[in-house]
């Protein structure tokens, strides 16, 4: 399944052969829509990659696009509204209103630009691109820019000046990878806003999508059926064991990556940033405390998480402390991990890890559906 991350190398990819697209991005949401807000689409004259959320709502953005692909310039904001029924029977699941705003991508002109940012998703690195959505001055409307946390720099393509504190504000978004709809205060600060339309320019902030891995320490029996959810949910697929009999492509067809090395030499080899969700499947408890220990060491932020019995984790995570390991850290690794579904056989047990992870990437929600909370070993959220 094509993950998000996949947008900007597609667009790369169909400007190096000389096709035009549009791109359609939902910029904005109020109430219950099938996609969140950074959703986006390419449209081209053979189709389309990527997703909206599907349905009615997603065809009549594509009618629009391709619309504008025929005039061949400009770009156009459509509101999407889902609470009604089209050309339904009854309302769907989601009654609520997208904001999409669809631009149209030329070879000539937009190359560089879907370069920067196809690099940018590839190597996690943080970029953002930055659209005027709303102007008085219609022919502004679609001026873009990149956001560079590395340079602290951006330029609208002299369609609107951006104050310096403003810059600082899209740089902090930037490198946090939050999504959203901006106006620039009197003050010269960046604004979120929750309506497209107002007296100000608005710009839509739209933070490069880094590629959500999968790494699986650990390479038997739950590990096949978890890394065939993953690949199948769009994660980049890292499958890790130092046994080669165990780790290969007969066994994961479905990874991206199969690593047979020590687990720490490969674990500490590897960039665990926030884009990064490492869980340890491992055949004993020597192996997990060596995946643990060196994830917490080397992660920036990833998702770290450890299957077992109460009395597994309690040892485990008890000998790392001893290694000098912070009681703060500890805390923030998942374990026993996993939702609460009363999962038995190794598929049932894969389907809960990664339900986990999908929530925690989600909603960052942790109660006691998550086996870790309930057990009393990970702190819930607020």
């Amino acid at each position: 399944m094509m993950g998000p991350d996949q947008i900007w190398p597609e667009a790369e990819r169909t400007l190096q052969r000389g096709q035009k697209f549009a791109l359609a991005t939902v910029i904005n949401v109020r109430g219950s829509t099938p996609r969140e807000v950074g959703a986006k689409m390419i449209v081209r004259d053979d189709g389309q990659f990527g997703t909206i959320g599907g349905g009615c709502g997603e065809a009549e953005v594509f009618r629009k696009a391709r619309l504008l692909l025929d005039e061949g310039r400009g770009a156009r904001l459509t509101e999407i509204d889902l609470t009604g029924d089209f050309d339904q029977q009854q309302i769907g699941t989601c009654g609520g209103i997208m904001d999409v705003f669809v631009d149209i991508w030329m070879p000539a002109s937009d190359l560089e630009t879907a370069q920067q940012l196809a690099t940018a998703a590839e190597r996690n690195r943080p970029a953002a691109l930055l659209t005027l959505v709303h102007s008085a001055d219609p022919g502004s409307v679609g001026a873009r820019s990149i956001v560079d946390p590395a340079t602290e720099e951006s330029r609208l393509v002299s369609a609107l000046e951006i104050p310096r504190r403003a810059l600082a504000q899209l740089v902090a978004r930037t490198r946090d990878g939050i999504p959203a709809l901006i106006e620039i205060s009197d003050n010269g600060g960046a604004n979120p806003v929750t309506r497209v339309d107002g007296e100000r320019p608005r710009l839509f902030l739209d933070p490069v999508a880094g590629a959500q891995r999968l790494v699986i320490a650990g390479a038997g029996h739950i590990a096949q059926p978890l890394a065939a959810l993953g690949a199948m949910l769009g994660f980049h697929v890292t499958v890790i064991d130092d046994r080669a009999s165990f780790a290969n492509r007969e066994r994961f067809p479905n990874a991206d990556e199969i690593i047979v090395r020590p687990f720490a030499a490969a674990i500490g080899a590897l960039t665990l940033d926030r884009h990064c969700y490492l869980v340890s499947v491992t055949r004993g408890h020597s192996f997990d405390e060596e995946v643990v220990r060196t994830a917490l060491q080397h992660s920036r932020g990833a998702f770290i998480g450890m299957i077992g019995s109460r009395r597994r984790v309690k040892a485990t995570l008890e000998r790392i402390a001893e290694g000098g390991v912070s009681q703060d850290l500890l805390d923030q690794v998942h374990a026993p991990l996993g939702m609460d579904i009363t999962a038995e056989t190794p598929e049932e047990i894969a389907v809960s890890i990664i339900a986990e992870i999908v929530r925690e990437r989600r909603s960052g929600a942790r109660d006691t559906g998550n086996l870790g909370v309930k057990l009393g070993r990970l702190k819930p959220t607020a």
